[in-house]
This record gives structure tokens, sequence and C-alpha cells, in this order.
């Protein structure tokens, strides 16, 4: 087990010496230090992909702090999922941004692993709404040209889920990121 070595001062290996009072020594140096692994408790995780959700778990430290943003694995039933915080429910029944693993009742979340990306495909006086599945690290760049069912659209703009937008040629987002993708149709290219 790798631990901070106070003579040494780096993480070095350790290893257990007395068990029942969780004493370790430095392989490098011989230092005795007493370690107590903190406890990991299992947190309810609803985690939501598109118009549907389902439960699991997520596996954390106590003292940890939870936050909006933060991402996560959740164990579901058929494994594991990737999943960002929306909203926590603290163990008040209250809703909140942020708090410690001990006061949290579930963590809310949204799975960015496998996402939607929502696209506004236009072509002359015609907008038709799109919807394509790919991995949340995906990258979009303004000036990109997709291959939807055959025809070419170059991607103009880009809404993203904090509400900025992008419509710089070579500005980028993540799928994760965004919330609607506009992009024309290109003609003989």
């Amino acid at each position: 087990m790798h631990l901070y070595c106070e003579t040494c001062k780096d993480e070095t290996e350790h290893e257990l010496i007395r068990a029942e009072k969780n004493l370790y020594r430095c392989r490098e140096c011989g230092t005795v230090l007493q370690y107590i692994p903190e406890e990991s408790v299992k947190v309810k995780a609803i985690i939501s992909s598109g118009a549907e959700s389902e439960v699991g778990t997520v596996l954390l430290r106590k003292s940890d702090f939870v936050e909006e943003g933060n991402e996560l694995v959740v164990e579901v039933e058929e494994g594991f999922k990737i999943g960002e915080v929306t909203s926590l429910e603290l163990s008040s029944g209250k809703r909140g941004v942020k708090g410690r693993v001990r006061d949290l009742r579930a963590i809310w979340l949204r799975d960015i692993g496998e996402v939607i990306v929502r696209l506004s495909l236009h072509r002359r006086a015609v907008t038709t709404p799109y919807r394509l599945s790919t991995p949340g690290e995906t990258e979009f760049e303004i000036g990109e040209v997709l291959n939807i069912n055959g025809r070419k659209f170059r991607i103009t703009k880009m809404k993203l889920l904090n509400g900025r937008l992008l419509k710089r040629h070579g500005d980028k987002a993540k799928a994760k990121e965004i919330k609607r993708v506009y992009a024309m149709y290109e003609r003989g290219r």
C-alpha cells in the first residue's frame, strides 16, 4: 500500500505490520505509522439518460464534498456509467448544489458517457430536428462538416448548456456540454 511517509517526505510503499492497530512500516526508511482508512459509504444515485432514469449507487468517503458539475462513476444494474452531478438531495429533504457526503440522501446526475446531441439542420427555408447519440467526450467544432443521412451539413453555431453561444470558426465543445448544434446544408461538396 502506498502512504505518505513523514521521514521520506514522499508517498512510499508501506507494509502492514499489525492489523489490529492499523500499523504500517515504510519499506524505504522503516518508519512506523498508524493509518486508519476512512469509511466509504454507498450513496443513492439517480442517473438520467434523456427521458429515462435509473437508480444506482456511488461509492464515496463520508468526509468528501460533492457539488454540481462533479463527474462521478455510478454503479447501475448492468455495470457502470459516468454522470455529471445536477442536484443533491440533502438528509433534510431539501435540494442543494453542494454538500458533504454524510449529509446526502441522494445524488442526481446526467449521463455523460453516452449523450444525445440535438441538431437543427437548415436547408433553405426548412429546418429539420435531428438527434445524434454519441460519447460525451466527442468534440464538435464550428465549421466542421457532418455527414447525416448521406447529406453534408456545416456546423454554424452551438448553444451550450451553460448558456454560451459559440459561432466563431474553430470554436469547439464536447458533446456533454452542448444543448443544440445548428448546421447548414452544403450543396455539391
